[in-house]
């Protein structure tokens, strides 16, 4: 008898409390959602991801299935009570969501004629609710006219942003042109900052309703804002002559919608107010009021707090990643976890950002798009955008021995063999110096670090690089690793002192795959030593190579993304990927500059 009667307690307090749970519970999705929601515009952090991702699936559908209860719940109103007739408009007002995300993905802003239906059909729920209260004991039926004017028009805003879909842009050579003259100017820490800034816009427009600051924003912000604060006081000022028409429950609640709503659109303007967004309209205006707003904003300090880029990249050494993990599991069966293969992140440093702009200046010299050269080479843009190591290799006059590893159909190949290669080079070389890494020169470190953020994308984000086999390369070289693994744990920990290439790449050889990445890998790593040990060059020459041969496949990989699946990296805080391929774009080195 205790447990039917218990079932019974239960279910009479859902029915009393089920509508009123799940609107606070729609209020607080608003609220996360304005607070966290943009912070996947600076930083990559897993939870704040999920998170994010949980909480906007989860807003419409419970303020969709609010709207439901409500639609029935003023036709049995006898036996719960008067309901407040503007709670439905509310629930309008939350499927427009906060402006600080509009579009969790670039499939959402795709979805935009679904959005407009379901506007149509969540529109004629609300309206209908709201038309049974008119039959209802409900004595402040008017408070839910300015909330349906202000719903419809946050609600449609949201489809109109839906709607004005970011779509591929093709600049003239007169655009690059000028890009290219004022990054000229710039150093190259104020090159990428231009570019964290710009990528800050794309977000803003393909995500947010924080893109730029028109006229008729401005006045949709002033209705909506005066219409939750006239409800507001006609709610409060209602209350004081029907103190009784609604239990204390409802009353709280209704304030809470109210003040929420209110809060939401003030945080939503101040951000505005504070954005870059704002910063570029007031530069516009030439007029001393407007640029004393500016100077103002600038001296407060908000722009220095406003979050931008990390300046981090993701980092995943295979050999390492594989012996820590021992046998190799199916990548498909880690991403259906949900689990990243990130082991670290390392800081873009200073010095690897001026390698990166100094080489890509260097390319822009050797394309001269504004007059004929008379090496027909020099201007090929087509040329210098497929170019993925062989350029430095040759220069250095290694083709001979080493072009084979930049030429192979498959460019993932090319990069884990070059990965594998550096790796090697690098614990032959500390092993060399007695175990310390300290006197290893400078391109050594961004050489590994920039090996590793290539195997990262390749492994967690495949389709930013170009097309090939790389997740079979990957997956058969780990199993190659699997094989072997004894013998790589003493090269990588140092423990091995007495090995050569020779002897591994013999053992390699016999093992069940003759034909392994490892084993081109170590083939690689013993013709760049031998650089040093039988052609004299210096150490610090070979990392300079390598390092250049790693931005040149960074660039090779930047220019062969397409420009959509760098728009879905923007919801990651962004890739150092996207910063290079923006960089070059400005700098005319872009398929689009090709003219017709």
């Amino acid at each position: 008898m205790g447990i039917p009667k218990l079932s019974e307690t239960v279910e009479t307090l859902w029915n009393g409390w089920e509508l009123r749970m799940v609107m606070l519970l729609s209020l607080f999705l608003q609220i996360f959602l304005i607070l966290f929601g943009r912070r996947r515009k600076y930083t990559a952090g897993f939870w704040i991801g999920k998170l994010v991702w949980l909480a906007y699936l989860s807003a419409d559908w419970v303020a969709t299935f609010s709207l439901g209860i409500l639609a029935q719940t003023n036709c049995i109103n006898s036996n719960r009570g008067t309901i407040p007739a503007f709670w439905a408009p509310v629930l309008l007002v939350h499927l427009g969501g906060p402006d600080t995300i509009t579009a969790y993905s670039m499939e959402d802003n795709e979805l935009w004629l679904r959005h407009l239906l379901v506007l149509v059909s969540q529109v004629a729920v609300a309206f209908y609710a709201f038309a049974r209260s008119w039959w209802s004991e409900d004595p402040l039926l008017f408070v839910a006219i300015p909330i349906f004017v202000a719903g419809i028009i946050k609600y449609g805003e949201r489809n109109w942003v839906l709607r004005v879909l970011y779509a591929d842009l093709v600049l003239g050579d007169s655009i690059h042109l000028a890009t290219h003259i004022i990054l000229r100017k710039k150093s190259a820490m104020e090159a990428f900052k231009l570019i964290e800034v710009e990528m800050g816009f794309m977000y803003d427009v393909l995500y947010t309703k924080l893109a730029k600051v028109r006229k008729s924003r401005v006045i949709f912000r002033a209705i909506i804002f005066l219409c939750f604060v006239s409800a507001l006081l006609a709610f409060s000022l209602g209350m004081s002559r029907h103190n009784h028409a609604y239990l204390t429950a409802e009353i709280i609640i209704s304030y809470l919608l109210l003040y929420g709503a209110i809060v939401i659109e003030i945080y939503s303007v101040v951000s505005l107010l504070f954005s870059d967004w704002a910063m570029l309209w007031l530069t516009g205006k030439r007029k001393p009021l407007f640029n004393s707003v500016y100077r103002t904003i600038c001296s407060s300090g908000f722009l220095h707090n406003d979050k931008r880029w990390e300046s981090k990249m993701a980092q995943h050494n295979l050999i390492r990643f594989q012996l820590s993990k021992g046998k190799s599991t199916c990548i498909s069966l880690k991403k259906l976890l949900g689990k990243s293969s990130i082991q670290s992140l390392e800081v873009v440093g200073d010095d690897l950002k001026k390698f990166i702009f100094q080489y890509l200046s260097d390319k822009r010299r050797r394309y001269k798009s504004m007059k004929r050269s008379p090496d027909p080479g020099s201007n090929d843009l087509h040329g210098i955008l497929s170019e993925r190591g062989h350029q430095v290799i040759g220069r250095e006059g290694c083709l001979g021995n080493l072009g084979w590893s930049v030429t192979l159909p498959d460019f993932n190949e090319s990069l884990l063999t070059w990965h594998i290669a550096t790796d090697i080079c690098y614990h032959d070389d500390v092993r060399k110096h007695g175990g310390d890494a300290k006197n290893i020169p400078p391109n050594c470190k961004m050489s590994i670090e920039l090996s590793n953020y290539m195997v990262y994308l390749l492994v967690d984000y495949p389709f930013l690089l170009p097309r090939g086999i790389g997740n079979e390369r990957y997956i058969q070289t780990c199993s190659a690793v699997d094989d072997d693994a004894i013998l790589l744990e003493r090269i990588i920990s140092g423990q091995h002192y007495s090995w050569d290439f020779g002897r591994t790449i013999s053992k390699l050889q016999k093992s069940r795959r003759k034909v392994s990445v490892l084993c081109a890998g170590f083939k690689l790593a013993r013709s760049l030593q031998a650089l040093v040990t039988q052609d004299g060059w210096e150490n610090e020459r070979k990392w300079e190579m390598i390092s250049q041969v790693w931005v040149e496949m960074l660039t090779y990989a930047a220019s062969h993304c397409g420009w959509k699946e760098h728009a879905r990296t923007l919801t990651r805080g962004g890739e150092l990927l996207t910063h290079v391929c923006l960089l070059m774009a400005h700098l005319g080195l872009s398929e689009q500059c090709l003219t017709t």
